[in-house]
């Protein structure tokens, strides 16, 4: 007897001969086998892995809405970058919140590789918020943000480093990096995107120290270890109060952007979050737009 028959007649406390007796009787009614004898263990057929996936999903699907229709108040599970979720989304939750007090966002810290659909699937998650590289983004991923880089150090930081500060040198500068902003990221690759495009002179000297988040990058600038290149969702609201200074005020679009994505099109709750956080991000960008426009250094005749 298979050890799969043996399992399933265990979960479903019937003998094994009456679980191969139901299988024999599904595959006769069905007219094709499910399973093929390999190597003396059993493995799925290709209709019976499709078969396998398909059910899969509508017994999830079953379990999730009698959980939501059981439940007194509804639960949104969302997946979501840990910096994002940190310097972007979770100081703007309490306004969703108010708006919509019947529905529960239970935020997950996820990392890129976490924030899959087959991962989504297994870990009840509604929605998932992540940075897709431009060229290798999902086609049913919706963009909700664009992502800009800038250089951003404290005001005694630059004190120290005259030279950097007024892009005489890179010399003597820690460069901070987010390691991975995305899964495959080449190495050092926001800081290279920002020197191609602003100081490309200064190539030679990339390197300096790595960190698995942005906010971690970000927040060893704001301890004065050095100059962190930051996505403006994250630190906007540093810089516009001063704990951190764009320090060349000129921008760079980034190789990658926010999306969305989701199990649950048809989940109203769902749609009324996914209404709010693009009009939160269409929001966001029409006040960064402003920002970096006037961040932007005076020409000189």
């Amino acid at each position: 007897m298979p050890v799969v028959f043996t399992k399933a007649a265990g979960e479903l406390n019937i003998t094994q001969s009456a679980v191969s007796q139901q299988i024999r009787n599904l595959e006769d009614r069905l007219a094709y086998p499910l399973f093929v004898r390999h190597h003396g263990r059993l493995a799925l057929t290709q209709r019976g892995q499709t078969l396998f996936e398909t059910s899969s999903r509508a017994f999830h699907d079953i379990e999730r809405t009698l959980t939501r229709l059981d439940s007194k108040g509804s639960v949104l599970h969302v997946g979501c970058l840990p910096s994002f979720a940190l310097g972007w989304l979770m100081p703007r939750l309490p306004d969703f919140h108010r708006e919509n007090p019947d529905i529960v966002v239970r935020l997950e810290a996820k990392f890129h590789n976490a924030l899959t659909r087959q991962a989504m699937r297994a870990g009840n998650i509604d929605a998932a918020i992540r940075l897709d590289h431009l060229d290798h983004a999902e086609a049913d991923a919706e963009p909700i943000l664009d992502e800009y880089l800038i250089p951003v150090a404290t005001p005694e930081y630059l004190t120290r480093h005259p030279a950097f500060a007024s892009g005489q040198s890179l010399e003597g500068v820690t460069l901070l990096h987010d390691a991975m902003p995305w899964d495959g990221a080449p190495e050092f690759v926001e800081w290279r995107t920002w020197l191609n495009a602003q100081r490309p002179d200064w190539l030679p000297g990339l390197g300096g120290v790595q960190f698995n988040l942005s906010t971690l990058a970000v927040g060893a600038a704001q301890n004065h270890q050095g100059v962190a290149i930051a996505r403006t969702s994250l630190v906007m609201d540093d810089v516009r109060s001063g704990r951190l200074v764009d320090v060349f005020g000129r921008h760079t679009p980034a190789p990658a952007r926010y999306v969305l994505l989701t199990e649950r099109h048809e989940n109203p709750d769902f749609r009324r979050f996914s209404q709010w956080i693009r009009e939160e991000c269409r929001k966001f960008d029409r006040t960064r737009k402003t920002w970096l426009l006037e961040a932007r250094p005076a020409r000189t005749a």
